[in-house]
């Protein structure tokens, strides 16, 4: 059985790009540690965003047993 594609990312970060599939992060800020210090960056709708399917796990987000180290287990790129 193989495992089924996974949604687009909920929220990207404005400054670091992170990303994240939680509706609660929306409008608040991100929380990635930079450089020793936590992203000063907002999450924002990824609606808006365009997206690559990885090509690494296929946009299911495990290699296998492992989670994809190409899109962090997301299962999707941003483009470009």
């Amino acid at each position: 059985m193989r495992p089924e594609k996974k949604a687009k990312p909920l929220a990207v970060c404005s400054v670091c790009h992170a990303l994240s599939n939680r509706h609660e992060f929306l409008n608040h800020r991100c929380n990635e540690i930079v450089n020793s210090r936590r992203c000063y960056g907002i999450y924002k709708s990824g609606l808006t965003y365009l997206w690559d399917a990885c090509e690494g796990c296929e946009s299911t987000g495990r290699v296998g047993s492992q989670i994809c180290t190409e899109c962090k287990g997301f299962g999707w790129k941003m483009y470009g």
